[in-house]
């Protein structure tokens, strides 16, 4: 996997992760939406971060 597309994962990964995070803050309440952004947001970290890839 190239540079640029390794970048754009990780990129891609915090705005999921945040945006779940914000949701969960401004409704109060823990909605599937929220945890499943959160979720592929780790799992866009994950793909980003290893070697292999």
């Amino acid at each position: 996997m190239n540079k640029t597309t390794k970048i754009l994962l990780l990129i891609i990964a915090t705005f999921l992760v945040i945006n779940g995070l914000i949701n969960i803050s401004d409704n109060g309440g823990i909605l599937a939406y929220d945890i499943t952004s959160i979720l592929s947001g780790l799992g866009f970290l994950i793909v980003g971060l290893s070697k292999k890839v």
